[in-house]
């Protein structure tokens, strides 16, 4: 579709495809969920790490938390939001259990300041992206 759109545009005046160009360039920025620390290593014992989810972009967000191993694994939101520019933590425990390397999970949806259900757009279908974090117990 777009070299369609560009062979098009090619037969235009140079000064609309500049304007073309720049306006596509300034068009709304992919959305993004940063999570700091991006890994997490925990001894076989068990223990806590709370890391901190990032919401960089303009957009109120929805988030949903998934582990590889709901045996040793628990987190805390597994539903939640972060606003515009706004952190949350995320609590991840690991219990006591044979060392392995798992995963958490973490999707986002844009969702409406009106929305009140954190879980509505995942029900819905309506995710948007998903963070991986590596985990790993020794």
């Amino acid at each position: 579709m777009k070299i369609q759109i560009f062979l098009l545009l090619s037969f235009l005046s140079p000064p609309f495809i500049l304007h073309f160009c720049s306006r596509s360039k300034w068009s709304t920025p992919e959305m993004s969920l940063d999570i700091t620390p991006n890994t997490m290593s925990f001894p076989a014992a068990g223990g806590t790490i709370t890391a901190k989810m990032t919401n960089p972009s303009e957009s109120r967000l929805a988030i949903k938390v998934k582990t590889s191993n709901n045996e040793c694994y628990r987190v805390k939101p597994v539903y939640g939001f972060i606003e515009s520019k706004g952190e949350a933590p995320l609590e991840v425990m690991r219990l006591n259990g044979p060392p392995k390397d798992d995963k958490i999970v973490v999707q986002w949806a844009e969702v409406p300041l009106e929305e009140t259900d954190p879980k509505a757009p995942f029900a819905a279908q309506a995710q948007q992206g998903e963070v991986i974090l590596p985990l790993k117990a020794e």
